[in-house]
């Protein structure tokens, strides 16, 4: 039975007046104040009606309607399905995210599950996260006021009493703008213009689901009272049940008693249990209010106030706090308070505690707009308990403590650092700064800050122009490093760099490139070339031919390299002095670069692939000049491997060009796909023939290796063995010595983020390097897997670093326990000399809400190759 109240009855009074339209009929009452029972007829043609004869409405309804014939009454198709004893609803995979009503209704009412906002959607790539929530479609548009629609209300039967109520009896629908309401009955209360539901009810509305044993809902404007509630927040994947619901005229809710997750139906990983809970329309975070957080039933964290997201925008206020532990620390609390400053500025101040060291504070600002995006980061833990400046209190208590060495000085701990990218038209701006108190920082303190460890920390700042042919940058350098070495780098302070191309006749082009840079460092203790600092300047115009056909390619080039200094030497230096504090050097280069590109097709058992075959050879020219009394501000020889064939000299930097006339010969086939371009495999091979020995050095006389009349012969192959498995491999063989200077294995199965192995040889001759790499992150079942690292050094016979975990995840809890052992030491050459350390890690992520101990991550993402953290950070996703 379908009722429209048109604009000729009186607006929001729901009785059965004289004149009103129901469907397409006029039903006109008896009597003024009469009211009348209807239920459908057996045939479901016509109406049964009878006056009312001062009977209570309800008791009318429920005897009629036992007068149905039974064949016609709904039955609910989830009957005997497993219920979540915490929401009520369904854990049946194809009614997962389908919000039911209490089985007692559901047995009589089949409406509940045919209106059902909300069905199943499965994710096949998220693997151990079955599906996610869909809302209906909606007629109106979402932020529509459902006040401002007509009703429109189907029932079995009506019972009316003019002017003071209406009774709707059986399978009750009420659909008002977006708002849809399902009930098993319900009461129209005209004075109060409210709809009263003493028998359970459904409402959906954009965003929000909710159920009630029974509820009040007014029908001129969002104002809807439940009790005994179920609810579901789609917008936020927000479920759970609370004693009583209150959504005022604005849309705000206010729950009492209530407990909530963001897990899926089913599955409680997390609850939060809160006296009180506030969801303001529109807004970024709840407030809970004596919350107690559960991992499954196990209390875990108890907070008297407590604000948790609802959505990705950004709000002022306590995130969630995080807690460690460790022998040496002691117990670790950070609180972090979030400031939303403006739309394009924050901030999140991060109080620390830790039990053995001392109070500690971090700080980060952020700033986004049109051009640029920059964050500014620091942290500071004063007079650390267990640190001086040099040692560990540990350490200093071996050393012989205060008895020998005097009072332990407690050290100032600080971390700060700058991350900016910025762009203007033609202009860039890039500044990486990061400075640490000491080398040991982060070993002993970490950063929430986005900063890791590693051997050096660099600092950086730069300003970019590129414009047609014309490119040029001004840049500042400098570098702290976190090792052992005492001597530091040299730094750039600052360096200008210019390189110009044009287009002269056909393939003829000229470039022209220059430097020039102030490079200083700290000179106590050095002598010799290793004391000298000053200037460079760099200038070097080529002449290039460039020519590229389908079936190959001939490069050519011919220029100048000039180069002049201006120096300084200590003079307090010892050892030799400089002969000449203004030395120049002029080289003239050569080379010519010419390809072939070969191809033939063949059936590889039914796969249609392509051979290539891709020649290559190149000659290179570049004239001697002395260099030995010259610095080294930049300069190092590079690892020989393929693709060193084809450079043009063989150290970096500018500080020395390797003199030769050589020519270089190279060999690549390939296998690829006719149909989808895919390199299934490819092997090259190469080495370079001398005509003249190599006199110019690093540093020192001139080797043996550079009176060779060839190089060693590098090769590399890359396969795909099948579907998911890949097969790399270098080598490089000095024939003169018969022997392997360098080479490397590796195979890797990737088939996602979840399914990686990799196992790894890799050996250095020169360096004394021998090491095997093993590392895997593997499920063994739906929601458990397991993770590992074993990272060998064959010569001092020594773990680099293992560890292993295991992981638990599902769509709302993520547990990971990783025991790790490493060697302490970032920059060891000599394994057998180094302590090791032990740790063990402990990750647990509340999906949806918080997490803590996300060091885990780190240690995955360095440790197994392939692996990408799921959760990729933005500057500004709050």
């Amino acid at each position: 039975m379908k009722f429209k109240w048109f604009s000729i009855c009186t607006v929001g009074v729901y009785a059965l007046s004289s004149g009103c339209v129901f469907g397409a009929e006029t039903v006109n009452t008896a009597k003024p104040n009469a009211g009348f029972v209807c239920v459908p007829d057996k045939s479901g043609s016509g109406w049964l009606c009878e006056e009312d004869r001062g009977q209570k409405p309800e008791r009318d309804l429920r005897t009629l309607a036992n007068t149905i014939e039974q064949a016609k009454r709904p039955i609910d198709e989830h009957e005997g399905a497993e219920v979540d004893p915490v929401t009520g609803i369904s854990v049946d995979p194809a009614d997962w995210y389908t919000p039911t009503l209490p089985r007692p209704i559901l047995a009589t009412h089949k409406m509940f599950a045919d209106v059902s906002a909300h069905y199943y959607v499965r994710q096949q790539e998220s693997g151990f996260c079955p599906g996610g929530y869909q809302q209906r479609a909606f007629p109106h548009p979402l932020n529509s006021a459902a006040e401002s629609f007509a009703i429109v209300a189907e029932a079995d039967s009506l019972a009316a009493e003019l002017d003071v109520a209406a009774h709707f009896q059986g399978n009750v629908t009420i659909e008002q703008g977006n708002r849809l309401i399902v009930a098993p009955n319900a009461v129209i209360d005209y004075p109060r213009r409210a709809v009263h539901f003493n028998d359970g009810v459904r409402m959906d509305e954009p965003g929000v689901v909710m159920q009630g044993d029974t509820a009040t809902v007014f029908l001129d404007s969002s104002r809807a009272d439940l009790v005994g509630v179920q609810f579901l927040l789609a917008n936020v994947s927000l479920r759970g049940d609370a004693q009583t619901m209150t959504q005022d005229e604005n849309g705000n809710l206010v729950l009492t008693e209530n407990d909530f997750t963001r897990c899926e139906p089913g599955n409680n990983g997390w609850r939060l249990n809160t006296q009180s809970l506030e969801i303001e329309e529109g807004a970024v975070f709840g407030t809970a209010k004596h919350a107690v957080l559960r991992l499954k039933s196990v209390p875990i964290f108890y907070t008297p106030y407590l604000k948790f997201p609802i959505s990705d925008e950004r709000v002022s206020g306590f995130l969630f706090p995080t807690f460690a532990y460790s022998d040496e620390d002691g117990v670790d609390v950070s609180i972090p308070y979030y400031f939303n400053i403006a739309p394009n500025y924050d901030a999140t101040l991060i109080p620390r505690y830790i039990s053995q060291r001392g109070a500690a504070g971090e700080l980060e600002l952020r700033h986004l707009n049109s051009w640029q995006t920059t964050i500014l980061s620091g942290a500071m833990l004063p007079s650390d308990n267990l640190f001086n400046g040099g040692l560990s209190r540990e350490d200093f208590d071996e050393a012989g403590g205060e008895a020998i060495l005097g009072e332990f000085e407690r050290a100032d701990r600080w971390l700060g650092a700058i991350d900016h990218k910025g762009r203007i038209g033609a202009f860039r701006t890039i500044i990486d700064y990061t400075s640490v108190s000491d080398r040991d920082y982060f070993r002993d303190l970490g950063s929430d800050l986005g900063v890791s460890s590693r051997l050096e920390l660099e600092r950086r700042g730069e300003v970019q122009y590129a414009s047609g042919g014309l490119f040029m940058r001004l840049w500042a350098q400098r570098f702290q490093r976190l090792d052992e070495v005492h001597i530091d780098e040299y730094q750039r302070l600052p360096e200008l760099d210019l390189s110009y191309s044009k287009s002269l006749v056909g393939p003829l082009s000229l470039n022209f490139g220059a430097k020039w840079s102030e490079f200083d460092r700290d000179t106590d203790g050095l002598n010799g070339l290793a004391a000298v600092t000053g200037s460079r300047t760099h200038i070097e115009p080529r002449l290039r031919m460039n020519l590229s056909r389908s079936y190959g390619f001939l490069n050519a080039s011919a220029g100048i390299r000039y180069t002049a200094y201006n120096l300084e030497q200590d003079s307090a230096a010892l050892g030799v002095q400089l002969i000449d504090d203004t030395p120049d050097r002029n080289i003239g280069i050569a080379d010519l670069d010419a390809g072939l590109f070969f191809e033939r097709e063949l059936n590889w058992f039914g796969q249609e692939l392509i051979q290539t075959l891709e020649p290559r050879l190149y000659y290179l020219w570049q004239e001697f000049d002395a260099q030995e009394n010259l610095p080294s501000f930049d300069a190092s020889k590079l690892t020989f491997g393929y693709s060193q064939l084809f450079r043009d000299n063989r150290f970096s930097g500018v500080d020395r060009f390797g003199d030769t006339q050589q020519i270089s010969a190279g060999l690549t086939s390939r296998f690829i796909s006719s149909d989808t371009g895919r390199e299934y495999f490819r092997y090259s091979i190469g080495e370079i023939f001398y005509f003249d020995d190599r006199e110019v050095t690093l540093a020192g006389a001139a080797g043996v290796d550079e009176q060779q009349s060839s190089s060693a012969i590098a090769s590399e192959v890359s396969a795909a063995i099948a579907q998911h498995w890949r097969f790399t491999g270098s080598i490089v063989w000095d024939p003169h010595d018969n022997k392997v200077d360098e080479g490397g294995v590796a195979i890797q199965y990737q088939s996602d983020n979840r399914h990686i192995v990799n196992v790894g040889f890799r050996n250095r001759f020169d360096q004394d390097i021998e090491q095997t790499d093993l590392s895997l992150y593997w499920p063994v079942t739906k929601h458990i897997a397991i993770m590992g690292r074993w990272n060998y050094d064959l010569v001092s016979g020594r773990t680099i670093e293992g560890f292993g975990g295991l992981e638990y995840s599902d769509c709302c809890l993520q547990v990971r326990l990783v025991a790790r052992h490493f060697l302490d030491s970032p920059s060891a050459a000599n394994f057998e000399n180094i302590d090791s350390d032990d740790g063990v890690f402990l990750q647990v992520v509340f999906k949806g809400l918080a997490g803590f101990g996300t060091r885990v991550e780190s240690v995955l993402e360095r440790g197994i190759r392939g692996y990408r953290s799921p959760e990729q950070r933005d500057y500004f996703n709050g």
